[in-house]
């Protein structure tokens, strides 16, 4: 057990390292974002935070949190998988977490249910002031997507063409498919980000 904690230790230290790396190589791109899908019984809108982390020049994780209102009008809610993860072992394993012997590694968890991207960007230049992202998310997390209090997994995948009048700034309409798991219902995606590069 303590050489699994070592070289999970030494994971997340490295991981840190090449996130502090990063961050002076502007290798983060954060975006608000506003977002519309349309399903057969209505559409939903949100406004939410994008995070691309580069581990490339030409690749991204991508990490994703809105809130906004679903065809219903209650509120609806997305965010990556990890997370989705991290809720459902909190609620079904709260002997674990009050136990104090076992709950030396929910910090562990916690950090780990937050590294885990929902997807993934490709990302190409034709243009000096234009880059096209085709992207996938197959570990999305929609919370009362189907107005059921429910947390529902999601795949979407679409197209971000980031238009750049600045060399930091960019300004990025996308469009895609979000497809539900669970029953199969397919709807489209539209929306609108402005994004900066740190």
């Amino acid at each position: 057990m303590q050489i699994k904690r070592i070289y999970f230790t030494i994971f997340i230290l490295l991981n840190f390292s090449v996130f502090a790396f990063s961050q002076e190589a502007k290798n983060f791109r954060v975006s608000a974002v506003s977002e519309i899908s349309n399903f057969n019984n209505g559409s939903l809108t949100s406004y939410g935070i994008n995070v691309e982390y580069f581990v490339h020049h030409n690749f991204s994780l991508n990490y994703h949190y809105s809130l906004g209102i679903n065809q219903f009008h209650n509120t609806y809610l997305h965010y990556p998988g990890g997370v989705a993860g991290l809720v459902e072992l909190f609620r079904t394993d709260l002997y674990y977490l009050n136990n104090t012997s076992g709950s030396d590694g929910w910090g562990y968890v916690i950090l780990l249910a937050f590294i885990l991207p929902e997807g993934v960007g490709f990302h190409t230049y034709p243009r000096e002031w234009l880059e096209l992202e085709p992207y996938i998310n197959p570990f999305s997390t929609d919370f009362n997507i189907l107005d059921n209090k429910r947390s529902t997994i999601t795949l979407s995948f679409g197209l971000k063409a980031h238009i750049k009048p600045v060399y930091n700034l960019s300004i990025a309409p996308h469009f895609g498919l979000k497809h539900i798991y669970k029953n199969a219902q397919v709807g489209t995606i539209f929306g609108i980000s402005v994004g900066y590069l740190f």
